[in-house]
């Protein structure tokens, strides 16, 4: 479990502002580099879960206009994570509008998963009094949501009260304590004193406290509250303890233990200025449809981290990234590297442009196999070849010339891919391989007219060729690359990077790589290649 109090040091390194914008895409999961297209989908379900019920427990009820076929996906992944806790983190969905989170059906479902001794099922969790406490707890919640709690015949009802009961004649650790009172507070049973009596969780040792026993201690503080919530009674806690945890980690806290921190201090009257950084970075996790990403979940891949050395190169700063190189060695020593050939050339072309050294004997071979780098080349194989033979050129291996065939460049498909064979053969050093086929003529009326492409990548790979090529950089073609590529500049939090267009208004790494190329090529009259000094004045 991540610490309850995140720390982030200065790595040290001296860079522009415009170059520090990558940091924003380091994932916490593996220390990779992300497409920042990730930061347009919402958190999955148990995060959002908690992120909206932080919301709600704030007083900022949050609303929803969740896609029926997104609410669809959420509550698939829900139910095949955990029959019962998975429809539990469905219930903030439904309040906030998603009426298709849950509906009746789920409680028919619920009502199934009780078992003749009282207690309900749920097989993710196996069978022990721990998680028969855990799953009644989420059954109920749900019921209770639904508003079908009385719709459990008085007989079963009784049963599962006397086991809950039972339960709590013997002490327990406090996350089952809590579950044992807030079942019985949903039931309408009162809490016995053998769990209210419980004392709060100390807070004097705090500081000297391991991460994860810092979040375990705040794990049972939120179970020590639900249960004197339950019995209607004010928890004993310590705001002094508690609020500077929460000023200290409301930027990174996970969500779950961020709802679980915002329900303490509520619990213990803090004011609502304490929230304050919580509702900023909430506000600033918002998606257009009401609910929030959760950047913390992402998964980097070295192809991001590529394209992200690939920027740093077109702008001048340094490479050096010893965070990049120590995600590279886990992956590998972990035994669960990717090793298709493909993902084998991308993290032996990342560590060279990062790290420098000699080609590896690998790189050559891989590249030198007509398996992964084609050898003839054809209007359908050409992104494929090119993105290879970029990456071949990133590992040090020059690799050999293809054949390449001939098309017409009569719709947009083909003569984006007549670009890509241009652009790949300039950017491995072959420029005068470019096919004599491939002429300013063919390209101009495409160059001109941005609006017959379906991406901002692919028009300005076409841009790319012509200016390749010799195309006049006269006043249609800077009109044109005004109208097709400037609009599509900026996303929250990187200014710098480009979307994808045409009705996708994700950022995106490949596309900026492209872009920022062709200004260069322009010698930056555009402006979208950001100017600074050199990362370490490297």
């Amino acid at each position: 479990m991540t610490s309850c109090i995140s720390t982030s040091g200065d790595t040290g390194r001296k860079e522009p502002d415009a170059a520090r914008q990558f940091d924003l895409l380091v994932s916490e999961q593996n220390g990779y580099y992300y497409h920042p297209f990730l930061r347009e989908e919402p958190a999955g379900p148990q995060a959002q879960s908690f992120a909206l019920r932080t919301l709600a427990e704030l007083g900022h009820a949050p609303r929803t206009s969740m896609a029926a076929a997104e609410v669809a996906s959420f509550r698939r992944g829900a139910l095949e994570t955990s029959s019962l806790w998975g429809r539990d983190w469905l219930i903030p969905l439904r309040r906030a509008g998603a009426s298709e989170a849950l509906s009746a059906a789920d409680a028919t479902a619920v009502h199934r998963a009780r078992a003749q001794g009282g207690w309900y099922v749920d097989s993710a969790l196996g069978d022990d009094d721990a998680a028969r406490l855990g799953a009644t707890w989420a059954a109920l919640e749900v019921l209770d949501a639904l508003g079908r709690l009385g719709s459990t015949p008085e007989a079963d009802r009784a049963v599962t009260v006397a086991w809950l009961r039972s339960m709590a004649a013997a002490p327990r650790p406090l996350d089952q304590s809590g579950a044992l009172a807030r079942s019985l507070r949903l039931l309408g049973e009162p809490v016995p004193a053998a769990l209210t009596g419980l004392p709060a969780p100390r807070t004097d040792d705090f500081d000297t406290l391991t991460p994860d026993a810092r979040a375990t201690r705040l794990a049972d503080t939120y179970s020590y509250v639900l249960i004197q919530q339950a019995a209607g009674k004010r928890p004993a806690v310590s705001r002094e303890a508690w609020e500077p945890v929460l000023r200290d980690g409301a930027a990174t806290l996970p969500y779950e233990q961020l709802y679980d921190l915002v329900h303490v201090l509520k619990a213990a009257g803090s004011p609502a200025s304490v929230f304050t950084p919580v509702l900023e970075r909430l506000d600033a996790a918002r998606l257009d449809d009401g609910t929030v990403r959760d950047p913390d979940a992402y998964l980097g891949n070295p192809d991001a981290s590529l394209f992200v050395q690939r920027l740093r190169a077109l702008a001048g700063w340094s490479r050096e990234d010893p965070g990049l190189l120590a995600a590279i060695d886990r992956e590998e020593k972990s035994g669960d590297a990717d090793e298709q050939p493909a993902e084998q050339l991308n993290r032996a072309a990342l560590r060279k442009v990062t790290a420098g050294g000699r080609t590896t004997e690998g790189a050559r071979r891989l590249c030198a196999d007509p398996r992964v780098l084609p050898t003839t080349v054809t209007e359908r194989n050409a992104t494929q070849w090119q993105r290879t033979t970029l990456n071949c050129t990133d590992a040090g291996v020059t690799p050999g010339d293809p054949v390449i065939g001939t098309w017409s460049t009569d719709t947009p498909d083909r003569v984006v891919s007549a670009a890509t064979v241009a652009v790949g053969l300039a950017d491995s050093g072959r420029r005068d391989r470019i096919p004599s086929w491939i002429t300013t003529d063919a390209l101009r009326p495409w160059a001109q007219n941005p609006d017959r492409f379906t991406s901002v990548y692919s028009y300005a790979l076409v841009a790319r060729a012509y200016v390749l090529l010799g195309g006049a950089q006269d006043t249609a073609l800077r009109a044109a690359l005004g109208r097709g590529i400037t609009p599509y500049g900026g996303c929250p939090g990187l200014p710098g990077l480009f979307q994808v267009g045409h009705g996708e208004p994700a950022c995106d790494l490949k596309t900026t790589w492209s872009v920022w190329a062709l200004d260069r090529q322009l010698h930056q009259p555009m402006g979208w290649l950001p100017a600074g000094e050199p990362r370490n004045g490297k």
